[in-house]
């Protein structure tokens, strides 16, 4: 409750003063939150989602499909500039539902109290036609143990052709976050801040090593927590707050690990 309060105060005029000119208040307030995480992935979603004809010819048509991780990695591409030359389109598969195309009944895989929410929606095969259109398909979510035994079935009755290609962004989670530890606190203390992930996060993303082609596979915790005993810094270089939550990235947090995971394998592909 502290946290939210600091955050929905962030523009009272003394709080900021007793920050001598330190932005991190009026930061939170205005890219430490769910607004700001799902703002550009609905716009795009609720626009004419749809690939326009300029782009048949150039082959250069993505679909992001995902849940919440997929809005983070949206903003990711928007914060860094990243993709420029691609036309993007989206489709929002929720976490409860899961990604996943497969000979068993996906609702006897979903938890019992969600399968109201993900009956006839959140389904992939709803996304199917813009993923026939797509060149490149990237799926990026909070994978569950189920969905990520599954995955191969999943990618392989997509029926992806020769020429399309794959990517599977993995899961992220920085442990627990609370942002008003860190008011009118210097950068340097805020730089030695680092965390353990949680361990299922970690076996999840080991999960997905193993039974998907690391050639399409973005494990971007490991590429991110490099700290001692692979710890993730909550801070970027600059003092600003990679995450508000532990799993979701603010405007800073979006593009600093953006910039990293587009430098290196497989996405520097693109």
């Amino acid at each position: 409750m502290l946290a939210i309060f600091l955050i929905r105060t962030a523009d009272n005029r003394s709080m900021i003063m007793n920050n001598a000119g330190d932005s991190y208040l009026p930061d939170l307030g205005k890219y430490g939150n769910w607004k700001y995480v799902v703002r550009a992935f609905d716009d795009r979603a609720n626009s004419k989602n749809t690939f326009s004809n300029a782009t048949i010819k150039s082959k250069r048509r993505i679909v992001l499909i995902g849940d919440s991780f997929a809005q983070d990695f949206y903003n990711m591409i928007i914060e860094g500039k990243h993709l420029l030359k691609y036309e993007i389109c989206v489709f929002y598969v929720s976490a409860r539902c899961q990604i996943y195309i497969g000979p068993e009944d996906r609702l006897s895989l979903i938890e019992a109290r969600h399968r109201p929410t993900c009956t006839n929606t959140y389904d992939i095969k709803y996304a199917l036609p813009l993923v026939r259109q797509a060149n490149i398909i990237i799926l990026a979510g909070y994978w569950q143990e189920w969905s990520a035994q599954r995955l191969p079935s999943t990618l392989k009755l997509l029926n992806l052709t020769e020429q399309q290609q794959m990517f599977v962004i993995g899961p992220k989670n920085f442990g627990k976050v609370n942002p008003a530890l860190y008011v009118n606190k210097s950068i340097e203390y805020r730089l030695k801040q680092y965390q353990n992930s949680p361990t299922e996060v970690v076996k999840i993303n080991q999960l997905l090593e193993k039974t998907i082609d690391k050639s399409i596979f973005v494990n971007i915790q490991k590429m991110v927590c490099k700290g001692r005993n692979e710890t993730c810094s909550l801070f970027t270089r600059d003092g600003k707050l990679i995450s508000h939550d532990g799993l979701h990235l603010t405007k800073y947090g979006a593009r600093h690990i953006g910039n990293i995971i587009f430098k290196n394998k497989p996405l520097n592909r693109l």
